[in-house]
């Protein structure tokens, strides 16, 4: 069994690689599309092997690195596939490290600045929706200056930084006892190669941060949580949910210490922003705002929702449920913390009946089921966003997140109609079949996990 094993590990590296680096060319949109098949294809074969073929009990963590490094060096000599993200964040580090302050203004706002540099032009057409503000935070605002100094214009610098940040999981994930096998399943996902290494999306350091906030919370090192959570807030306000998780002590008190790092944390990021940003610099609508009010693509609940109810009054319905929904959750791990702690004061060591020493592990805060709650309520439920809890959905293992995360590859449906209709117009549109296989698979490993959860 180790013999297939140390043979299949450098034979699947060198599978998917090929396949990146044939389907990410500045080919065509069907080029594209059937390249992003193919590598999903490649992929889900793959972590479906080692899912299930126990002789992968042997591989090592170095191995694991081994590909995710191979994996983020085939990415730097691809493309963006099907997407345009990677356009605004050269802007937003252009702007970032030459103006200092990326969200007074819209990238459209430039198009008649001769300042612009020639090798900035580019970017600055490719964005889309450049009439609106950026939606991303002053900690991912610092990455991209950081990588427009590198080497401006370029994406090479971003991909090295999540090449980093996804080395970063592996040790958390390692240092945390989950197995080389699971660890390798998480580095070849599709979402992984196809969304991180190739496309450069930066979530994956959002997920990176909350991964390190639930194992110092873990450790009761409530500062450090609190301080690690309010850096993914920076990131994306998307996280927010997550915040007030890491204000709450082991034993279900309020945590005074992580209060404090909390608002250490996000006033010494958010203040140089609010400093410059004179009361009439932003006209119009903010990023968040815009995106928050405006836009949508491959909604799944909120899609019902909004027939019945029409857009607005959906949104403030999903809210709602979302905020209902949270507060069950919070409600219930806080209530379990409490009573974890008077049968077990925190610090101490329980013994059971056969008198085995075994450590106080109260329940981490149920992050996933935020997160997958969010992310069905949303408008907006790009797949990219599945990176941030991914993860965290090995500490257990949550096979919902991870069904849910597989499929939501289905809505770059969107492209496959558009190809079929031979149309030169971009829709954003994703057709009723795409969500309904993503929601039936949803509900398929709900009522798996409900069924496990009774059975233990």
């Amino acid at each position: 069994m180790a013999t297939r094993v140390r043979w299949a590990w450098p034979g699947w590296v060198a599978a998917v690689a090929a396949a990146c680096v044939a389907s990410a060319s500045q080919g065509s949109t069907p080029d594209q599309l059937y390249g992003l098949i193919g590598l999903t294809l490649i992929n889900f074969c793959l972590i479906a092997w080692v899912a299930l073929d126990d002789a992968f009990e042997s591989l090592k963590t170095s191995q694991v690195l081994i590909t995710a490094i191979a994996l983020g060096a085939m990415g730097l000599l691809t493309q963006p596939l099907l997407e345009d993200d990677h356009f605004r964040y050269l802007w937003d580090g252009f702007i970032t490290a030459s103006a200092g302050n990326p969200f007074a203004h819209a990238p459209s706002h430039y198009f008649t600045d001769a300042s612009v540099p020639l090798a900035m032009q580019d970017a600055l057409n490719g964005i889309n929706n450049p009439d609106i503000p950026t939606i991303y935070g002053p900690v991912l605002q610092a990455v991209f200056a950081v990588c427009f100094w590198m080497a401006p214009a370029a994406l090479w610098p971003l991909k090295l930084v999540l090449l980093a940040a996804l080395i970063a999981v592996v040790l958390l994930l390692h240092s945390a006892g989950v197995s080389a096998r699971w660890l390798m399943v998480l580095v070849l996902h599709p979402l992984m190669v196809k969304e991180s290494a190739m496309t450069a999306h930066p979530d994956i350091l959002l997920g990176a941060a909350l991964l390190g906030a639930v194992l110092a919370w873990q450790r009761s090192h409530h500062g450090i949580a609190a301080g690690l959570a309010a850096i993914a807030v920076a990131m994306k306000f998307s996280a927010a949910p997550a915040l007030l998780f890491f204000c709450v002590n082991r034993d279900g008190r309020l945590s005074v210490r992580g209060c404090l790092a909390m608002a250490f944390v996000l006033s010494v990021v958010y203040a140089p922003v609010l400093l410059a940003i004179p009361g009439t610099a932003v006209t119009g609508v903010t990023g968040e705002s815009a995106f928050a009010l405006q836009w949508t693509f491959n909604p799944l609940m909120f899609k019902f929702a909004a027939v019945a109810l029409g857009d607005a009054a959906a949104r403030l319905a999903c809210v709602a449920l979302f905020a209902l929904a949270w507060l069950a959750m919070a409600a219930r791990w806080t209530v379990r913390l409490r009573a974890l702690a008077l049968v077990v004061p925190t610090g101490t060591d329980a013994r059971d009946a056969g008198g085995f020493v075994m450590p106080f592990s109260p329940p981490s805060p149920p992050l996933a089921g935020v997160f997958v709650a969010l992310l069905l309520l949303s408008p907006a439920v790009n797949p990219w966003y599945w990176l941030w809890v991914l993860p965290l959905a090995l500490l257990p293992f949550s096979p919902v997140v991870w069904v849910a995360a597989t499929v939501s590859l289905f809505s770059f449906a969107h492209v496959a109609t558009q190809v079929l209709a031979v149309s030169s117009i971009i829709t954003y549109a994703v057709p009723p079949w795409a969500t309904g296989l993503q929601l039936t698979a949803i509900a398929c490993a709900l009522g798996f996990a409900h069924h496990r959860s009774k059975r233990t």
